[in-house]
């Protein structure tokens, strides 16, 4: 092998390394991406669990009122 053939495959290899250590990065950047979008959907959902908690709570809570008062049948 001569002197520039094994230049070209130094710069071929330097390249190649630049090139895995950009994609390194970048991975790096949208595995923190997808960890945000991760957290932001468990609160979301957590939100969304709490809300219908409420909701079936206030909803015991007008059946008993509906039917102290009279306006809901008791048969439901």
């Amino acid at each position: 092998m001569t002197l520039e053939q094994g230049d070209l495959i130094l710069e071929i290899l330097k390249k190649m390394q630049s090139d895995v250590a950009e994609m390194k990065h970048e991975l790096a950047v949208q595995s923190m991406r997808i960890s945000a979008l991760e957290d932001h959907f468990r609160g979301t959902l957590t939100t969304l669990y709490s809300i219908q908690a409420d909701v079936a709570h206030l909803k015991v809570r007008v059946d008993r009122i509906e039917e102290r008062i009279g306006l809901r049948d008791t048969e439901h």
